[in-house]
């Protein structure tokens, strides 16, 4: 009965994976009216990470940390922003 084993991912892995969805085409104009998780969802799926889209938990872990990373982008650039 060999099973799939559980899905392991490190905290470098979830960073790298918010990195790239926050590179990609999923926050552009296309995608404005999708919720953020059904955006993820489909970075996953069509990166070959169903395994991760399926799993809730860690599909929230990942959404968490883009939603940190998305936060602190924008405060950076709410600081470096050249006053009128």
């Amino acid at each position: 009965m060999g099973g799939i084993p559980p899905l392991m991912l490190t905290d470098s892995d979830v960073d790298a994976l918010a990195c790239e969805f926050l590179e990609s085409r999923y926050l552009g104009p296309i995608y404005a009216d999708w919720s953020p998780d059904r955006r993820l969802d489909t970075f996953l799926r069509r990166r070959g990470l169903a395994r991760v889209a399926d799993d809730g938990d860690l599909s929230n872990t990942v959404l968490e940390r883009i939603m940190g990373h998305a936060g602190r982008a924008s405060r950076l650039a709410f600081r470096t922003a050249p006053s009128l």
